[in-house]
């Protein structure tokens, strides 16, 4: 064997080691976007659950959300705690919207979620009709598509 022979032995290997090594890389690459993405979608879902949790928990911010919803006068610290309550369970919703349409949720989690939205009656419906920016209108279309494929069950 010459010395041709070896020095092009050598960069055949030296390709091969290159093809490997961006293989190795992509394979890694595509492990930690999902990694990144599962982190993000649990973090949204912990926040929203969170945001509910405290509802459910706080008594008095519970039937802060009902006399509203009920169209009942609130004093000013009660308007800002329910809309802090609204604000914060919107923002979270949203979130899931986002990670929904970039596949990070799964369409049954996705139809849970929407589910709980209609099942509120039209409480989120005027909340998002009220907020600027197009992810809530983004949200809110959600909804509707989400009604008008799930009609609700009429009893016979």
């Amino acid at each position: 064997m010459d010395i041709e022979t070896l020095g092009n032995a050598g960069d055949l290997l030296g390709g091969l080691g290159v093809i490997a090594s961006l293989l190795y890389l992509a394979v890694q690459i595509r492990q930690n976007t999902k990694a990144v993405r599962s982190s993000s979608y649990h973090q949204a879902a912990e926040q929203t659950w969170n945001d509910c949790l405290a509802i459910a928990q706080d008594a008095s911010l519970a039937d802060i959300l009902a006399e509203r919803a009920a169209g009942e006068a609130l004093t000013p610290a009660e308007q800002i705690r329910g809309n802090s309550a609204d604000q914060a369970l919107i923002f979270g919703f949203e979130n899931m919207l986002r990670l929904h349409e970039e596949g990070l949720v799964d369409p049954e989690v996705w139809d849970n979620i929407a589910n709980t939205m209609l099942t509120a009656g039209d409480y989120f419906r005027t909340l998002l009709a009220g907020r600027p920016g197009p992810l809530s209108k983004r949200l809110l279309a959600a909804i509707d598509e989400f009604a008008r494929l799930h009609p609700p069950a009429t009893v016979a």
